[in-house]
C-alpha cells in the first residue's frame, strides 16, 4: 500500500468521526422526529430505556409496523453514536411497541362506537354459545328453537339514503343528489337499537346486519309480539322527520335446530 493511499484512508476515517462527532453534538438536525428524546437519552445518558419505551410506544400507537421502528432506532443510533442499536436497546424498544399493540388489540371491540351495535360476528358467536349451553344441559330447556328466537327490526327506506354500503359516485363524489350519508343512516339504525333496548330487556345487544336491519337475540316469552309492535310504532313516530316511503317492520325469526342451520340462518337475514 502506497503512502499516499494510507493518507487517504486516514483522512476518510477522520471525516467520518468528524461527522459522527456532529451528530452527536446536534441530534435534532439529523434525528427523526420521534427519535428526539431517545437520542437527547443517549447524548446524556439519562433514564435511556424509560426514552426507548416511549420511543416504542409511539410506532406502535402511530400503527407502524415492527420492521419501520427498528429501522428508525438504527438511524438515531447511527446519528448520535455511530454504530446500529445495542441488543438491550432493540429488546426495550421492541417490548415497548409489543405490549402497547397487545393493548389496542384487548381494547377493541365488537360494538361500533357510534351506534353501541354489535357486529354480525358478535350475533354468531352468541348464537353458537347459546346452542353449545343447550347441549351440555345449562339452559331450562334443551330445545333452543322452544326457548330463543331471533328478533329483527327493518327500517324503512329513507329518500337518497342507499340500502346498501356507501359507494362513490362519478368523481369520486357521492352517489346521488341529496343523500343523508352515513351519519344519518347510523343515527336512524341507533334509534331503532336504542329502542329494542328499552322496551324489549329480554334481547341481548342488538346487532347491524345491513344498513336497514338489525337482529338480537332473544328469549321467547308470551308477550314478545306485543313488545315488537310496541317497538315499531314508536320507531315510526321518530322517523317522521326523515323522509322515506313504508314504514318499519320487525318480526321473531325462530332457530333451526342444529347450529350450522342457524349460521346460515344469520347469513341469509344480512343479505
Amino acid at each position: 500500500m502506497s503512502h499516499a493511499t494510507r493518507l487517504l484512508g486516514r483522512e476518510r476515517r477522520r471525516h467520518r468521526a468528524e461527522r459522527r462527532s456532529a451528530a452527536a453534538a446536534h441530534p435534532t438536525a439529523v434525528v427523526p422526529l420521534r427519535g428526539r428524546l431517545l437520542a437527547d437519552a443517549l447524548i446524556h445518558n439519562l433514564d435511556v430505556e424509560g426514552a426507548a419505551a416511549t420511543f416504542g410506544r409511539c410506532f406502535a400507537r402511530d400503527g407502524e409496523g415492527l420492521d419501520v421502528c427498528l429501522g428508525e432506532l438504527d438511524d438515531v443510533c447511527a446519528a448520535v453514536q455511530g454504530t446500529e442499536a445495542p441488543p438491550p436497546l432493540v429488546r426495550c424498544v421492541a417490548l415497548a411497541w409489543a405490549d402497547t399493540l397487545q393493548g389496542h388489540f384487548n381494547g377493541i371491540t365488537c360494538a361500533d362506537p357510534l351506534t353501541g351495535l354489535a357486529s354480525i360476528q358478535h350475533v354468531q358467536t352468541q348464537v353458537a354459545d347459546l346452542y353449545r349451553a343447550a347441549q351440555a344441559g345449562w339452559l331450562g330447556d334443551a330445545d333452543v328453537a322452544r326457548s330463543h328466537v331471533l328478533v329483527v327490526v327493518e327500517l324503512p327506506v329513507a329518500a337518497d339514503l342507499p340500502d346498501g354500503p356507501d359507494e362513490p359516485g362519478e368523481a369520486g363524489g357521492p352517489r346521488g343528489p341529496g343523500r343523508y350519508g352515513a351519519l344519518e343512516a347510523a343515527l336512524r339504525r341507533a334509534t331503532a337499537a336504542e329502542l329494542v333496548r328499552q322496551r324489549m330487556p329480554e334481547c341481548d345487544q342488538p346487532a347491524q346486519l345491513t344498513a336497514r336491519r338489525l337482529v338480537a337475540l332473544a328469549r321467547r316469552s308470551p308477550d314478545l309480539h306485543r313488545r315488537l309492535v310496541g317497538v315499531v310504532g314508536e320507531l315510526d313516530q321518530r322517523l317522521t322527520l326523515t323522509p322515506g316511503a313504508g314504514l318499519a317492520r320487525a318480526w321473531a325469526e325462530s332457530l333451526p335446530s342444529a347450529p350450522e342451520n342457524a349460521r346460515r340462518l344469520v347469513d341469509e337475514l344480512a343479505r
